[in-house]
This record gives C-alpha cells, sequence and structure tokens, in this order.
C-alpha cells in the first residue's frame, strides 16, 4: 500500500511538471507572437502615446516618445527615458522600426535613443535605424553610437554576422534644416506617408523641431516642447489629431512655492524658469481653435497629473476655448484613423 501511494505520488509529481512545462511553453508563445505586425499593413495611420508625461519623474507617465505607423512604416517621434521600454510591452514591431523623428535634444526626449537603435537591431531590424533631427542631432547619435560600440561588437562576436547585421547596427543621421518659421520642409516621403517638420520655439534649445504627418487623407500634428507661436495654428491647420504639449503654469507655480518652502533653491528657480519655453493647456487649446484642429491630445504633460483633483485642474478653462474633443494624454493611448481616400 506504501508503495503504491508512493508511484502515485511520483505520477502526480511528474503530472505537475508536464503541465507546468506545456503552460509555461503556451506562455512564452503568447508573448512572443503579440507583436501588432497588424499595424503595419491595415491601410490606417495609427499613433500610439509610448511616453505621454514631462521630465519629472512619476509612476503614471513616461517622458516623451509617440509612435506613428501607416503604409508598413513605423516611426517614433522622441525617445525619453524608458520609453522603448514601453513600446516593447505595449508590442510594437519593433524589428520594423523605420526611423525616429527627434524634436529637440533635452535628455526627456532622447535618452532612449539608444535603446530605441539597439533593441530594434536585436529584435531582427535589417537596415540601419534613420534618425532625423534639427542641427546637431549628428552629434547625438555620434555620443550614443559611441557608448554602445563595445555592446555591439560583444553581439557581433557571439551571435555571428548572419544573425547580429553590422551594417544594421549602425544608424543613418537626418539633419533637418527648416528655411523659416511659417515653412515646413517635407522631410520623409515613403510608402505613402509624408512627415513635414516645422520650426518651433523652445529656447534656448534651438533649433527645435515639430512635425506633421500625413497619410491617405489624414493629418497629425506633434508640437514638441514649444511656447505658444502664431505660427502653429499654421502648421496645425485642419489637423485631426493636434498631440500638443502643455504645462500647467498654476500647478508649476505651486510646486515652486513648496520647493522654496523647503529651501530647494536649484530646484525652486529651476521650475520658475519653466514656463517661459511651454505652452499652458489653455494656449495650446487656443491654437487647436485657430488651426480648426479637431481632436486636441495633450501630451509632455506636466507636472505630474495623478489624480482627479490635478487632472481637473491641468484641463481647467480649455473647454471654454476650444469646442473640439480634448483628451488628457495617457501611456499606451492609441488613436487609428481610417483612410480618407
Amino acid at each position: 500500500m506504501k508503495r503504491a501511494f508512493q508511484t502515485l505520488m511520483v505520477l502526480a509529481i511528474a503530472l505537475v511538471g508536464v503541465s507546468c512545462e506545456f503552460l509555461m511553453e503556451r506562455t512564452i508563445a503568447e508573448r512572443l507572437n503579440r507583436q501588432r505586425a497588424d499595424l503595419l499593413q491595415d491601410g490606417k495611420l495609427h499613433v500610439i502615446l509610448v511616453g505621454s508625461g514631462g521630465p519629472i519623474n512619476n509612476s503614471e507617465r513616461l517622458p516623451s516618445c509617440t509612435a506613428v505607423i501607416a503604409g508598413g512604416e513605423f516611426i517614433l517621434v522622441d525617445a525619453g527615458p524608458g520609453t522603448v521600454r514601453n513600446a516593447v510591452l505595449l508590442n510594437l514591431p519593433m524589428a520594423d522600426l523605420a526611423g525616429v523623428f527627434v524634436t529637440h535634444f533635452h535628455s526627456d526626449h532622447i535618452a532612449d535613443l539608444g535603446e530605441a537603435n539597439f533593441q530594434s537591431w536585436v529584435a531582427g531590424r535589417k537596415r540601419p535605424l534613420e534618425i532625423y533631427g534639427p542641427k546637431g542631432v549628428e552629434q547625438i547619435v555620434q555620443g550614443f553610437t559611441l557608448a554602445y560600440d563595445l555592446d555591439t561588437q560583444y553581439r557581433i562576436a557571439h551571435h555571428g554576422e548572419s544573425v547580429m547585421p553590422r551594417e544594421a547596427s549602425t544608424p543613418a543621421v537626418q539633419t533637418i534644416d527648416v528655411q523659416a518659421p511659417e515653412t515646413a520642409s517635407l522631410c520623409f516621403d515613403r510608402s505613402g506617408l509624408k512627415v513635414y517638420a516645422f520650426d518651433v520655439n523652445h529656447f534656448p534649445a534651438e533649433p527645435a523641431l515639430g512635425y506633421r504627418f500625413e497619410y491617405k487623407g489624414n493629418n497629425v500634428v506633434i508640437t514638441g516642447d514649444t511656447k505658444k507661436i502664431k505660427s502653429l495654428a499654421q502648421h496645425a491647420r485642419n489637423a485631426d489629431l493636434l498631440i500638443s504639449e502643455a504645462l500647467s503654469f498654476k500647478m508649476t507655480a505651486m510646486v515652486q512655492q513648496v520647493l522654496s518652502e523647503n529651501g530647494r533653491t536649484r530646484l525652486a528657480k529651476i521650475m520658475s524658469d519653466i514656463p517661459d519655453y511651454h505652452m499652458s493647456p489653455v494656449q495650446a487649446a487656443e491654437v487647436a481653435k485657430e488651426g480648426n484642429v479637431k481632436k486636441l491630445v495633450f501630451n509632455h504633460v506636466a507636472p505630474p497629473v495623478t489624480n482627479f483633483l490635478a487632472k481637473r485642474m491641468f484641463l481647467d478653462g480649455t473647454a471654454d476655448v476650444f469646442s473640439g474633443e480634448i483628451v488628457l494624454g495617457e501611456d499606451g493611448m492609441s488613436f487609428h484613423l481610417d483612410p480618407k481616400i
């Protein structure tokens, strides 16, 4: 009887082991097969907020990164710290990443450029990643390439060039030059997707750019970081989506006051300086109204908005200015635009 019981226990343990292995294999397969390759070929213009926050660390939003996918082209606008991890967790097709469009060179917009290049290469990208940006982008890319050089060599030596092609490991730099604030420069035209760059005012971070994406009759404009200037409404004219940065001046002043009261003078000074090169939510709503925009989506949300009261304060007054739809951006939020033509 004792021997029979022991035999049954051994069989039960073996069955549990087999079941665990089966479940683990199934879990791995499901996770590896979740990549949204369908977004590349369904004919729509997709916009995903990979990171919708500003530079202040918080649990709700990572810094700036927006994915645009259309016509088989997968593009990121900026790559703030931690956002490539978010892109992977959102199951975006990293092996198909074609380019990164940089708005300017503050760290909360470029810190993950090295990871964008490296992780998409590891995922299977076969051609150099194209990195676009204003003058100075070549210096930024050179720095990241140098920082990742040893790791790149390790991967090639370990796995072989047939698996990790050397020619795809180094980004291709495309410097964008916009002639005047009221003009837009066509900087990408492929697979039916056109991208125009335009100047914004984020002084002393200059030059700084915004981008307009056009695909099958749909228009999406991403402002980048900027104060309100007259040309913004022109570049956002009739946009289906305006992805606009916004900084609550009132909330920023409250943060500054608390920092000052606690003797944190350096951070208080920084907070006092910040509003002069950003737009408030109401100013962004004014741009949306002036540009006859259909939907306004707040991005680069700052200071952190982590509860209902903060959200209400952040949006205060925007609906009085702009009668269209207003969305407070969150990480992972997506917009899917059906073709018009």
